[in-house]
């Protein structure tokens, strides 16, 4: 029996059997929000293309400046099987089955294993307020 499960274990890599569960009506859609995000709080954000971690804040999320006055805001919840993705210097990756995301959510490439097909990051609604540099995220 614990050599059944040793097997089970390695089959996804990082010893995780299965995805956490996410109910709701969007799995892919990180839990709670709206959010208000203040510029100054994330520095990183003054730099376009850097994807930034604004979990301690709004959880599961990132944000990116694309733009003078626009950014993209993207879930952390893989679309493959609900895992929480890493953010790698300028992609993410899946620790689940190592499904790879441009750090616009676009799919790289899919699991390494037979299952349903992955699709993109979930993108999030976002507003910028310039007058008050805040951005309101979903």
């Amino acid at each position: 029996m614990a050599a059944a499960v040793l097997v089970a274990a390695e089959a996804c890599g990082d010893g995780q059997i299965g995805p956490p569960q996410i109910s709701g009506p969007d799995p892919l859609k990180p839990p709670g929000g709206p959010f208000q995000i203040a510029i100054s709080d994330f520095p990183d954000l003054a730099t376009t293309g850097v994807i930034v971690d604004i979990g301690r804040v709004a959880p599961e999320r990132t944000l990116m400046r694309t733009g003078p006055a626009t950014f993209i805001g993207l879930s952390r919840i893989c679309s493959h099987q609900q895992c929480t993705i890493d953010i790698k210097t300028d992609h993410y990756q899946c620790p689940c089955h190592l499904s790879e995301f441009t750090s616009t959510g676009a799919v790289i490439h899919g699991p390494n294993v037979a299952s349903a097909p992955i699709g993109p990051l979930r993108q999030l609604a976002i507003s910028f307020d310039a007058s008050t540099q805040t951005l309101t995220v979903e």
